[in-house]
C-alpha cells in the first residue's frame, strides 16, 4: 500500500500494532518465561541432585552404625522412592543390599538387586546388579537361577567376571570341564596376572574328556 504523507504511513503502522500487539506481546512473554523457566528447572534439577547426594552420604555413614539402621533404611527408601532418577538411588541400594546380606536377610537383598536391575538409569549399574545377584542365588544354591542370569549379554568390561563366576556356578554343579574353561577364558581376559583364578585353575587340575563305551565286535590289537 501506498501512503501519501507521513502521517497516513504513522497511522497504519498504529492500525497494525493495534491489531498484533496482543500476538507480539504475548510471544516475547513466552520467550522471557521460556528463559526464566529453563532457569529455575535448572536451579531444580541441580538441588534435587545435591539432595540426593546428601541423601547418600548419609547412608555410607548410617550403614555403619547399627544405632542409626532404621534411620538410614528410611533414607534409603527416599531415594528409591523420590529421587530414582539419579544415580544415588541405585548405589544406595546396593549398599543396603550388601547390608541385608551381611545380617543374612538374603529375600531383602535380593529385592533390593531386582530393583536396581529394574530402575538404575545407567547401564553399568544393572550389570553390576546382576552379577551380584547371581552370586547371591549361587550362595542360595540356586545355580540354575543364577546361571540364566549370567548367560545374559554383558559389556566387555564385565566379561571377565562374569565368566569367573559362570565358573563357580559350573563347578558347584560338578561340571568340571566347563568351569575350568570359565577360568582359563575369564584369566585371558585379565589384565594382570589373577593368583586366584589360576589357583581355581589348578584346584581343578586335569580335566578328563568322557568317552562312551564302545559296543559290537572291535578286532583285537596285533
Amino acid at each position: 500500500m501506498d501512503f501519501e504523507t507521513e502521517e497516513q504511513q504513522l497511522e497504519a503502522i498504529k492500525n497494525w500494532w493495534k491489531q498484533n500487539a496482543v500476538i507480539i506481546i504475548g510471544g516475547i512473554a513466552l520467550g522471557i518465561a521460556a528463559i526464566f523457566g529453563n532457569q529455575y528447572y535448572q536451579q531444580q534439577k541441580a538441588a534435587h541432585a545435591d539432595m540426593a547426594s546428601m541423601l547418600y552420604e548419609q547412608v555410607l555413614m548410617g550403614v555403619q552404625n547399627p544405632a542409626v539402621i532404621d534411620e538410614t533404611l528410611t533414607r534409603v527408601n527416599t531415594l528409591v522412592g523420590e529421587f530414582k532418577d539419579t544415580p544415588y538411588a541405585s548405589l544406595a541400594a546396593l549398599v543396603i543390599a550388601r547390608h541385608h546380606l551381611n545380617a543374612g536377610e538374603f529375600d531383602k537383598a535380593q529385592l533390593r538387586y531386582q530393583w536396581v536391575i529394574t530402575n538404575a538409569a545407567q547401564d553399568e549399574l544393572k550389570y553390576l546388579s546382576k552379577i551380584r545377584l547371581a552370586r547371591l542365588m549361587l550362595g542360595n544354591k540356586q545355580a540354575d537361577q543364577a546361571l540364566v542370569i549370567l548367560s545374559e549379554t554383558y559389556p566387555e568390561s564385565f566379561t571377565g567376571m562374569v565368566l569367573e563366576l559362570k565358573g563357580d556356578v559350573y563347578l558347584s554343579q560338578g561340571e568340571n570341564d566347563q568351569a575350568k574353561a570359565a577360568y582359563t577364558q575369564a584369566k585371558l581376559l585379565s589384565s594382570s596376572a589373577n593368583r586366584w583364578l589360576q589357583l581355581k585353575i589348578d584346584d581343578i587340575g586335569e580335566t578328563t574328556v568322557s568317552t562312551k563305551p564302545t559296543t559290537g565286535n572291535t578286532e583285537p590289537s596285533a
